[in-house]
């Protein structure tokens, strides 16, 4: 039930960002969302960085059929921290999701990829155009991955 009412907020955050700039933001795919209303329940998986004093943390909840949804925020050293939902595809061992955050009370909107190996989440890296004020990759099939971000799984709080 917790999880319901999370997701059910989840939607609530996101259709509001939406409605207050509708050219700049798209809503959330229904399909994952309802899939995730539905009462499938794949496990929850959690992962974080801590690294000196920066951090991130992702939940993810499957949705089935290779879907994502989930929660992700960073908060490095000397930068605003990011708060903010993700939705997206796993695609073989790459997961690709936009990222909808909050930071300094503004809402943006990119793309974040991650390479899968083993309890690791490898953050990708590569050219970026922008559309609309939203940053998406050039190509994802040019990512770099393993730079700086490697979240590791833990147990979700």
């Amino acid at each position: 039930m917790n999880k319901l009412f999370l997701i059910i907020a989840i939607i609530s955050i996101l259709m509001t960002s939406c409605q207050s700039d509708s050219k700049k933001y798209t809503t959330v795919d229904s399909s994952i969302m309802s899939e995730k209303q539905t009462g499938y329940t794949a496990p929850d998986e959690c992962f974080e960085y801590v690294k000196d004093k920066s951090t991130a943390s992702l939940r993810m909840y499957g949705t089935g059929d290779n879907k994502v949804l989930g929660e992700l925020n960073y908060k490095f050293d000397g930068k605003d921290k990011n708060n903010g939902v993700i939705y997206g595809l796993i695609k073989g061992d790459t997961i690709i999701v936009d990222y909808k955050f909050q930071s300094e009370g503004m809402y943006s909107h990119r793309e974040v990829a991650w390479l899968r190996k083993g309890d690791q989440l490898i953050e990708g890296y590569g050219d970026v155009y922008q559309v609309n004020g939203d940053t998406k990759f050039k190509n994802i099939n040019k990512l770099t991955f393993g730079k700086s971000i490697i979240l590791s799984k833990t147990n979700c709080k």
